[in-house]
This record gives C-alpha cells, sequence and structure tokens, in this order.
C-alpha cells in the first residue's frame, strides 16, 4: 500500500510500539510504515530492521583519533608554516644575521633543505589523515540496491 499523505519532516512518527531501521537511510521508522519518511523508500514489513534494546553505536577509537589530529597538525606545520615560510625567505630577501649567513646569497643550501624538510612534514601528515580515515571507515555486511524490489515487483 502506498501512502498518499507525507510527512513533514519535523514530525515524529507515531507511537506504535517498536521501532525498526530503515535498510536505505538507517532512519528511525515505526514497524507499520509503508515508506520511508526520509528518504522515500518503499518497503514490506520483512525489510525492516528492528533494533535490539542494547545496541552500540561504535566510536572512532582513540587510535583514530590520535592519528587524524597528527596528521592534521603536520600538514599544518609542514605546508604554511615551514615550506611557505622558506620561501617567505626567498620573496622577502630577508637577511639572516651572523657569521655564516653575512648576506642572503649564502642562506640558500640552507633555504632548500628547509623547503624539504616542509613538504616532508606535509606528505605525512597527509598520510596520516588519509590512515586514520581509512581506518574509522564504516563497512557493511551486504550491499543494499535501493528500489531494485520495487521495480521487479511493477513488472
Amino acid at each position: 500500500m502506498i501512502s498518499v499523505f507525507k510527512r513533514k519532516k519535523d514530525e515524529e512518527p507515531e507511537a506504535t510500539g517498536e521501532m525498526g531501521e530503515c535498510p536505505s537511510c538507517g532512519s528511525t521508522i515505526a514497524l507499520d510504515a509503508d515508506e520511508c519518511p526520509e528518504c522515500g523508500e518503499f518497503f514490506a514489513l520483512e525489510d525492516v530492521e528492528i533494533e535490539p534494546a542494547g545496541t552500540v553505536v561504535e566510536k572512532a577509537g582513540r587510535k583514530e583519533k590520535v592519528l587524524f589530529y597528527l596528521g592534521l597538525i603536520l600538514i599544518l606545520v609542514g605546508g604554511p608554516g615551514v615550506s611557505l615560510g622558506s620561501w617567505m625567505h626567498d620573496w622577502f630577501k630577508i637577511p639572516i644575521p651572523g657569521p655564516e649567513y653575512d648576506s642572503y646569497n649564502v642562506f640558500g643550501p640552507v633555504n632548500v633543505l628547509v623547503a624539504t624538510l616542509g613538504l616532508i612534514i606535509l606528505i605525512i601528515g597527509i598520510v596520516f589523515l588519509i590512515i586514520s580515515l581509512r581506518m574509522s571507515q564504516v563497512v557493511t555486511e551486504e550491499d543494499y540496491e535501493v528500489g531494485i524490489e520495487r521495480v521487479e515487483a511493477q513488472r
């Protein structure tokens, strides 16, 4: 049965007892609903997944968080902090006082070394960030094809 009246997004489904989860978008729905109020997916009663009472949502672990924030800090330090600071020295031609660095031209090899280290720190930060995001990726056990049953039922 297809519902002619759509619910507003602010309205909650009527409390008729047990609640389930939409297999398409994962939103909470009433078990007697014909369609999901969020995504509009039509489903039969056996398609609705019933949430157990003690369901625990898996949070990102400490290792993922540490890698994420470490990668973010290394990206901010390595990119703009070290590399751009070294190139800004070239742009403004700032002399470095001291016996070894009495002119701008003597600082060239050190400047290249600092820029290279900054790029290496930036690349390590990007790798840490990618690894942390891959570790916290949600993997589903089965692929859910949206609307396949409805299309086959109409044929």
